[in-house]
């Protein structure tokens, strides 16, 4: 077997270039025989015909990028493996997971994780191994997708999304939602029985501030007008409320300690405890949650390196890489971008995201969130398995920022469907939102709206 590796000819890292060198006599020198040469560096462009030949006569393409876009030489390879210039035909593609291709390839080419270095060298064994009638089946896929996307289909297609995005982002946006009819609130809340309330904790019932030891710590500006109104609301037995965080199940028991009778949302939907109940129940597989952590950290740890000041706060079904106090904001910043897109590229397969959010990127699972936690709460609560003899027929959620819109739809859907009488989906501030209507009064406002109940 013969590794051929071509570059090009120049390099803007002098550094990388001596170091991929010296790997390579490294090699050469080990393993080199007078009759074989195991690697070939080509550090030189090549004529397109030169190219195109070694294309036609591999066995396998292997694509090892950190960071690309489309990566059009694996679809070049798949043509050129049809077998019509020489014996050779349907070679297997091994691809990053972080190029565009990887995307669009369906699970037809080998993927790997390129830091990954034992998974790189076991997709070359495999697709060695690979016999042809995997080969002709895998090729025949990759052949349809490369034939499909074409230059007129990419633009039809990104004409078409743009379209839909802009149409969806003029649905949302704030001043296509209107204000929040208090009058009409009251009287869904008078002709209701079984009333539920969902309010989203930082930035709806609280704001954010400078205080504590990071810039995503939370000050009670007003505490006890906080827990007053809870408190309030919860007087009447026929109301149910349960406040939403990505806090840890510790913070919240330690900030509501007062309010008896109070359901609890933690970590965006990991965990939950009932109303009148003093138990957690874990939401999500905690070992799904380590598997995936596994692979996050990995990545994290790569920009956390490169920021000074920065770190990673891992909760149980969350990781969080934090910025604050780092000393080049701009290129922290920067970097949280690439973050955010190196793992949503590279953990899709895992069913997680990262967000990037002030000063932070946060990433957490895709199955288990503030919505999924409202739909198991429901289900209890129609089966009567908490204590509630009727099914609710009013529901009030209330939020602030992009992570309550899951649970905005879920509740709009509600509403479509008629499963529950009265709902009201309200967004605290001015941003674009799903909810149905806006608070813009911002945490002052959901505090005075209580009042009323």
């Amino acid at each position: 077997m013969i590794l051929i590796q071509v570059a090009t000819s120049t390099t803007e890292n002098a550094e990388l270039a001596a170091t991929v060198s010296d790997i390579v006599t490294r090699i050469d020198s080990q393993h080199s025989t007078l009759a074989h040469q195991p690697l070939v560096f080509l550090r030189q462009d090549i004529p397109f015909s030169q190219y195109l030949a070694l294309l036609s006569v591999a066995d396998v393409l292997m694509i090892t990028s950190l960071r690309e876009g489309m990566n059009l030489t694996c679809h070049e390879y798949v043509i050129c493996q049809d077998g019509q210039v020489s014996n050779k035909k349907h070679g297997p593609v091994i691809l990053s997971e972080f190029t565009g291709s990887a995307s669009v390839f369906n699970g037809n080419e080998l993927s790997i994780n390129p830091w990954d270095y034992q998974q790189c060298a076991e997709s070359i064994r495999i697709a060695l191994d690979m016999d042809e009638k995997e080969k002709e089946q895998r090729y025949n896929n990759l052949r349809s997708i490369v034939l499909h996307n074409t230059g007129e289909n990419w633009c039809t297609s990104l004409a078409e999304t743009l379209a839909q995005v802009y149409e969806e982002h003029y649905q949302r946006d704030s001043m296509s939602i209107p204000r929040l009819s208090t009058q009409k609130l009251m009287q869904k809340y008078k002709d209701s029985q079984v009333r539920v309330f969902i309010l989203d904790y930082e930035g709806t019932l609280v704001s954010y501030s400078s205080f504590g030891t990071s810039s995503t710590s939370i000050h009670l500006a007003s505490p006890q007008r906080v827990l007053d109104a809870l408190n309030d609301i919860l007087l009447d037995e026929r109301n149910i409320v349960y406040i939403m965080s990505g806090r840890t199940q510790d913070d919240l028991e330690s900030l509501f300690s007062r309010v008896n009778g109070l359901g609890i949302i933690a970590e965006n939907g990991c965990f939950v405890r009932e109303f009148n109940s003093d138990v957690w129940t874990s939401e999500a597989p905690l070992e799904e949650m380590t598997a995936w952590k596994n692979s996050v950290k990995g990545i994290l740890n790569y920009y956390e390196e490169r920021v000074e000041g920065s770190w990673i706060d891992e909760k149980h079904c969350s990781l969080i890489w934090r910025y604050d106090k780092a000393d080049d904001m701009d290129t922290a910043t920067r970097l949280a971008g690439e973050a955010a897109n190196h793992i949503n590229d590279a953990c899709g397969s895992q069913r997680v995201r990262a967000v990037p959010v002030e000063k932070s990127v946060i990433i957490e699972p895709l199955d288990w969130n503030k919505a999924s936690a409202a739909t198991g709460i429901f289900e209890r609560l129609r089966s009567g398995k908490v204590g509630v003899p009727n099914e609710p027929d009013f529901l009030l959620v209330a939020g602030d920022d992009r992570e309550d819109e899951a649970i905005f739809r879920w509740a709009n859907e509600l509403s479509k469907t008629e499963a529950i009488k009265h709902v009201t989906t309200v967004s605290v501030g001015k941003r674009n939102t799903e909810a149905m209507a806006t608070l813009t009064q911002g945490t002052t406002g959901k505090l005075r709206l209580s009042t009323i109940f």
